[in-house]
């Protein structure tokens, strides 16, 4: 005879069968040279994938690579790389000198940095670009939306000749969703030119949120999580008590008296 009280229920079957998410191996969906990588993910012009790339970029620097970081959305900041450099005991000024960064704080400015990295890539033999923040200069004011257009087909032209012509990995970063029309136009347009692609996603809660990847070339999902921040970059203060010396007086001191009268 069965004893029911055995069998689990319908929740509890599902509970046991679900398989826990792994965490993913971003060297097996790494930049290939020859592909433009479009990397989407949450946050202002895609920061939440900003990591990955990081991560990327590290790694090219420690083998001794040139790395080029284009920066159209004004947050680069070299030392989030020192905790992953220290982390591989490499040599943080020699990685860091390999590492050519450029800013633009104007969608103009940032073309003419597209323009003249051709010839750039041409002295440094860099074989990873990364472009952050590709869109973000596209919501200002003073771009007409025909402009915004013309100019993004011009960028994404440069980018192809990079990746084909000079034969580099080039790493393009932007929001995966918006509620601008015309931005997510610009993000398909984006889409359909590159070659390879990783989506990613929150996933948890605020403090304790982790990021989910998709990679639909491989059909690799999973979470990944990112370096750790090092304690060789926090500051510590140490206290030193202080100690009081007592010098005697090297003049004496004489009373006054007063006569009363």
């Amino acid at each position: 005879m069965i004893d029911m009280t055995d069998i689990p229920s319908d929740a509890a079957r599902t509970h046991i069968i679900k398989p826990p998410l792994q965490e993913v191996d971003l060297s097996l969906v790494s930049p290939q040279a020859g592909q433009l990588y479009h990397l989407s993910g949450p946050g202002h012009a895609g920061r939440g994938m900003r990591p990955v790339a990081e991560h990327w970029v590290v790694e090219a620097l420690v083998r001794g690579e040139v790395v080029h970081w284009v920066d159209g959305a004004c947050r680069i900041d070299p030392s989030r790389l020192l905790p992953a450099l220290a982390e591989r005991n490499a040599d943080t000024d020699a990685c860091l000198s390999r590492l050519y960064l450029s800013r633009g704080f104007t969608l103009h400015q940032l073309d003419r940095q597209l323009e003249r990295l051709p010839q750039e890539l041409a002295i440094t033999r860099s074989p990873l670009v990364v472009i952050d923040g590709l869109l973000a200069m596209h919501g200002d004011d003073a771009i007409r939306r025909i402009e915004s257009r013309v100019l993004l087909r011009r960028h994404l032209q440069v980018m192809q000749d990079i990746a084909e012509r000079q034969h580099r990995a080039v790493v393009v970063i932007t929001e995966s969703t918006t509620n601008d029309s015309h931005h997510q136009r610009l993000i398909q347009c984006i889409h359909r030119h590159a070659q390879n692609h990783l989506v990613g996603h929150w996933q948890g809660s605020r403090h304790k949120r982790m990021l989910h990847l998709h990679h639909p070339r491989t059909g690799l999902r999973g979470l990944w999580r990112s370096t750790p921040k090092s304690e060789q970059t926090n500051l510590v203060l140490t206290y030193h008590p202080a100690h009081l010396q007592v010098f005697s007086a090297s003049v004496g001191c004489l009373p006054l008296l007063h006569e009363k009268r």
